[in-house]
């Protein structure tokens, strides 16, 4: 659960508020020179007298609410576009973030098209398509976990092993002890060979999904491109977003089964990390370099 941002602590510290604070201060020091320090005090108590008045009724208004909800959203988006960046760097997946690229910029066309007053479409609208941008990112990053996972995995060894303790187990001899140690064995293969089925049809989907992404991305820019005017150019985009949001539903998928099965405490599987990049995690400074020279390359 993301905890719940401070309004007072937006209040205080918004470009506004400090600009008032510095017009009082400025007020009292002209004050001081006809009036002496009783002029400077007067301005002062009247300038705190307002802070505290506006600090009472500013952070409860919906509107300011709004306002700091959005940013810590976007915030919390950006930070997270930089770790996922530094991920798929770490990884070395250039297509993927070449892919990326293309789509990021298809939104921000889109975001000059939205300061059109003749338009319909918002930037709300716009920014649904930025954070799908970045569900792209954290899809690539678990199909790459995945793959990695895939590539360890020896699903010949482990069937090898099952059909072993199963001709054991044949043998009406065995004490109950070996017997019970070796049906706890089974089990346990048996649960990684459904496992790894699991999941190579997750990720099957996984990948139609990162295929799909782009091009359900590129129609929705079209449309907009094509007939940014037209009146009913919501339903037409929340139709395009229905399809695109499959994305978010292709990712819970993957939540239970790799939190069940990294070692890692990381719960959120576009957080999670690989081991390669241990020391990137620890350093959030690294990965923002990472992030950096991933985009920079980008550009270049």
């Amino acid at each position: 659960m993301k905890p719940q941002p401070s309004y007072l602590g937006a209040f205080l510290q918004h470009p506004h508020n400090r600009m008032a604070m510095l017009a009082t201060a400025v007020v009292a020091i002209f004050a001081s020179i006809p009036m002496g320090w009783a002029g400077m005090a007067l301005v002062g108590v009247i300038g705190a007298g307002f802070e505290a008045l506006a600090a009472l009724a500013i952070p409860s208004l919906p509107s300011f609410r709004a306002g700091v909800d959005r940013a810590q959203r976007h915030q919390a988006r950006d930070q997270r576009r930089l770790q996922l960046l530094a991920e798929l760097s770490n990884y070395g997946d250039t297509a993927a973030l070449n892919t990326y690229q293309h789509m990021f910029n298809r939104v921000q066309a889109l975001y000059q098209t939205a300061t059109d007053n003749r338009t319909t479409l918002t930037r709300d609208d716009i920014e649904k398509l930025e954070d799908l941008t970045v569900d792209y990112l954290g899809l690539c990053a678990v199909n790459l976990s995945l793959k990695q996972r895939k590539d360890h995995a020896n699903d010949d060894v482990a069937a090898k092993r099952i059909a072993g303790i199963q001709t054991q187990l044949q043998n009406k001899g065995l004490p109950e002890d070996e017997e019970r140690q070796l049906r706890t064995a089974l089990a346990e293969y048996t649960e990684v060979m459904n496992r790894s089925r699991r999941l190579a049809v997750r990720r099957s989907a996984l990948e139609a999904t990162l295929i799909a992404m782009p091009d359900k991305m590129e129609e929705v820019y079209q449309l907009v491109i094509t007939s940014p005017y037209s009146s009913d150019m919501g339903s037409k985009l929340e139709e395009s977003l229905s399809r695109l949001r499959m994305a978010e539903e292709v990712a819970a998928e993957f939540d239970m089964p790799l939190t069940l099965e990294r070692s890692s405490p990381t719960t959120n599987p576009f957080a999670a990390r690989a081991p390669a990049s241990t020391a990137q995690r620890s350093d959030p400074t690294a990965a923002q370099r990472a992030a950096k020279n991933a985009t920079q390359s980008l550009k270049s």
